[in-house]
């Protein structure tokens, strides 16, 4: 069971665990209060559960420009990984091996976001691998995974027109292909169930 709770008095939450039930002993995750000391801003957001419940992604940002450094921290050790990356938009999504991770990477000057990079633990950033790049500025994009936790799914979306991709959660070093193509003032969105997938659209 993963929850945030505060305390009377702090600014930030503190993200906890307990298993099997709620009557379990309290495992602290990150305690945002103690993180953010010394520093005159702090945001932590993005916070993502490795599918086996060992690893958690989590995005920092210190200085107000929804600019977000990712970060790892094992919850096995309490350590946090030499795995850091920025800039991004602090979300994330875990491939179903535990050790790749899909984020949103955002451009430093303009703060939107332009690429989806694929990163595998105890690499360096800079072999991150660009997955999909996002030529219209009109669109805002992110990725995430489907409630059956089968597909690793990129949206881009504006106003009136939606896209996404999907690739097999299992096989993360594959290819993400499109779902549908954009349409011009067509939405859709999509979910995952059993052997089909649902779509909800204007079309």
């Amino acid at each position: 069971y993963y929850y945030t709770r505060s305390e009377e008095g702090q600014q930030y939450f503190k993200y906890c665990r307990k298993k099997g039930s709620l009557e379990a002993p309290e495992e602290m995750l990150l305690d945002v209060d103690q993180m953010a000391e010394g520093h005159a801003y702090y945001s932590a957001a993005g916070f993502n559960i490795s599918p086996d419940n060992n690893l958690l992604a989590f995005g920092v940002d210190t200085v107000s420009r929804r600019q977000y450094t990712l970060y790892i921290k094992d919850l096995t050790t309490g350590e946090i990984l030499a795995d850091s990356i920025y800039p991004t938009s602090g979300g994330s999504e875990w491939g179903n091996d535990n050790r790749t991770l899909f984020y949103t990477a955002t451009n430093p000057k303009t703060l939107l976001t332009e690429k989806i990079k694929r990163h595998q633990i105890g690499t360096d950033e800079s072999e991150d691998t660009v997955v999909y790049t996002e030529t219209d500025n009109s669109n805002y994009i992110g990725v995430g995974k489907t409630k059956s936790e089968q597909y690793i799914v990129i949206a881009s979306a504006s106003t009136m027109s939606t896209e996404y991709r999907i690739l097999d959660a299992n096989k993360p070093e594959g290819d993400f292909s499109v779902f549908q193509p954009r349409m011009e003032d067509v939405l859709y969105d999509i979910e995952h169930q059993n052997d089909k997938f649902l779509i909800v659209t204007n079309k």
